[in-house]
């Protein structure tokens, strides 16, 4: 299972930690700003699965997932600016999109994130 759907699996682990991280970190509830780092997290993961590969795209899961990381930094620093609280958001981000790149996934298709090794 983890061969196949592994990005999604690491992005959703990735965006729970988000969710949780948000709902308990400073006042224990979630602002406007925190909304959208959930928003964001949560698409990335649902992104992240959603999107087919292609043989020519084999990194489109992960290119969905750091475009994404890309914006959750962005906004960050534009809507909350950065404290402590919102390093370790960024770090989560980070691990995000890290464990969508070195998970494996494999499409209905029957293509692979990564090329088979040529053996012979």
């Amino acid at each position: 299972m983890f061969q196949t759907y592994g990005k999604a699996l690491a992005s959703t682990f990735f965006a729970g930690l988000i969710v949780v991280y948000v709902s308990v970190s400073g006042d224990n509830s979630i602002d406007g700003t925190e909304w959208v780092a959930v928003a964001i997290a949560v698409t990335g993961a649902a992104g992240t699965y959603l999107v087919p590969l292609a043989p020519q795209y084999r990194w489109s899961k992960t290119a969905v997932n750091t475009l994404l990381a890309v914006l959750q930094v962005a906004a960050t620093l534009i809507l909350g600016g950065l404290d402590g609280n919102e390093w370790i958001l960024l770090v989560l981000t980070a691990g995000q999109a890290l464990g969508v790149a070195a998970a494996p996934a494999a499409s209905d298709n029957g293509i692979r994130s990564k090329a088979p090794a040529i053996t012979g």
